[in-house]
Order: structure tokens, then sequence, then C-alpha cells
């Protein structure tokens, strides 16, 4: 995915028909894309969108999206986007309801904050 797509900011959004002519898009399309590949290969996936800590000019955390895939059970977030296998804390869902998400995309000083952080290890 993340060889075949190019990265190309603010892309508007095109169908993952559109995707496979004029592969480039921003993250929304290299994460509707995987969705579409896993299921075609029976993997259960979907699309994550949520915010995400970017190192840019001014870091900070932005709007973005990435996938989960279901193994053994489990679901685990990977990023095609950033070629990352194993989506670290930077990555924080927003819920999926869509009342909630208007609520906070439409809050123009949305802050949070970070209250607990527990580690793991597999």
């Amino acid at each position: 995915m993340h060889e075949y797509l190019r990265y190309r900011p603010g892309a508007s959004q095109r169908s993952v028909l559109a995707l496979l002519d004029r592969p480039m898009g921003d993250c929304t399309e290299f994460a509707d894309l995987f969705t579409t590949l896993a299921r075609a290969l029976n993997i259960p996936a979907r699309t994550i969108f949520g915010l995400a800590y970017a190192e840019r000019p001014t870091p900070a955390f932005a709007f973005h999206a990435w996938n989960e895939v279901e193994v053994n059970g489990a679901w685990q977030a990977v990023d095609p986007t950033w070629n990352q296998v194993r989506v670290d804390a930077t990555h924080i869902p927003l819920p999926t309801h869509s009342a909630t998400l208007r609520l906070i995309t439409g809050a123009p000083d949305l802050r949070f904050s970070v209250s607990e952080v527990d580690y793991f290890s597999r």
C-alpha cells in the first residue's frame, strides 16, 4: 500500500476503483484501499478515524485515518499511510458515533490531555 499509492495531502476523496486508475490520495484513500484489499482476502478489516501525532514543521495532533485488522481474534492497528505494521500511542481513535464526531470536529478550541498511560508487552 505504502509503495503503491502516492501521498497527496488534502486530496479529494475518491472511490477505491478510482485509486486503481490514479494511485494518489491522503490517509483516507490509503486506509480505504487497505480495508478493501484485506476484506477481498477474507481478512476482517476496518478503517479507523482519529488523531495522530505528526512531526511537521509545527508538530501537532491532526485528523488521520488508519486501519485495524483482526488477527487471532484481536484487532491490531496498522497504518498504511505511514507504513507502520504496528501502530504506536501516537494514534488516538475517535468515537464512531456520527453525532459525537460532529461535536468534536466542530469545536474550534478542542483540547485534551492524557490522563493515564498503560504499557504492555506481548
